[in-house]
């Protein structure tokens, strides 16, 4: 799988619940920071901490959906709400195996992570709201050519 992938990929596995595949894309010494914009952030460290954190925060939510984003030209993950209000946004950081993520561990991993939830901080994610069908970055919904 191609690094720009990663995203498409950590989002099939977190959906389907799927250990085995979180475990091949993410990286054993893995990071994953969190900005809530208060005392609440912090960061783990370690491929079963971040996959345990990441269901709880992103997995199931009855009122939002993750969907792929590029977050600070990074592969990422958003995690909307039904009216369109992003209330977390999900960067990926791919390192080693010449540009793939792959589960044979000769490709590369999903190293680090960082989950912005601070909401003064996804203000320019919430500036206009997106248009189905087209790709979602940090700099609002793509546009079209």
């Amino acid at each position: 799988m191609r690094r720009d992938g990663a995203a498409a990929a950590l989002l099939v596995a977190l959906r389907a619940g799927d250990d085995v595949a979180l475990a091949r894309l993410i990286d054993v010494e893995a990071r994953l920071t969190i900005d809530t914009g208060d005392s609440g952030g912090g960061s783990v460290r370690g491929r079963a901490r971040v996959i345990r954190t990441l269901a709880r925060l992103l997995v199931g939510r009855a009122d939002a959906g993750l969907e792929p984003a590029e977050v600070n030209g990074c592969p990422g993950l958003a995690l909307r709400r039904d009216d369109g209000t992003v209330t977390g946004v999900l960067a990926l950081e791919i390192e080693g195996g010449a540009g793939t993520v792959s589960g044979d561990g000769g490709g590369a991993a999903i190293v680090e992570l960082w989950l912005q939830a601070s909401p003064a901080k996804l203000e320019r994610w919430n500036r206009r709201r997106p248009v189905p069908g087209r790709p979602v970055t940090d700099r609002g919904p793509a546009r079209s050519e």
